[in-house]
């Protein structure tokens, strides 16, 4: 389990956004953090997965719909989510922060 919380880092990360999409192109919407039965319920996901090595830093966290969460699964570096191929690439000079590309 993390130690953020999705509305502090949804804070930090978008401050003056109450919609957003994620990367895998679903809506999500701030007024909807914890509310699973929600359809646009926001999620915390680590890119690298703790299970597979990754560090519980922001460099690490996206937001994500909780069913592109529930499809990448533990899924790294490939995945697939909303139909669409994704890959997570480290950003050089840095220790365990990804960024989320398109994998072609």
């Amino acid at each position: 389990m993390s130690k953020f919380k999705i509305v502090k880092v949804w804070d930090e990360l978008y401050p003056n956004e109450t919609e957003l999409y994620d990367y895998a192109g679903r809506k999500m919407k701030k007024s909807a953090c914890g509310n699973l039965q929600s359809s646009y319920c926001p999620t915390i996901d680590h890119i690298r997965p703790l299970s597979q090595g990754g560090k519980d830093i922001l460099g690490n966290i996206v937001i994500c719909h909780r069913e592109t969460n529930a499809e990448k699964a533990d899924s790294f570096p490939h995945w697939k989510a909303n139909g669409k191929r994704f890959k997570a690439i480290r950003i050089k000079g840095t220790k365990g922060k990804y960024k989320i590309v398109e994998d072609e």
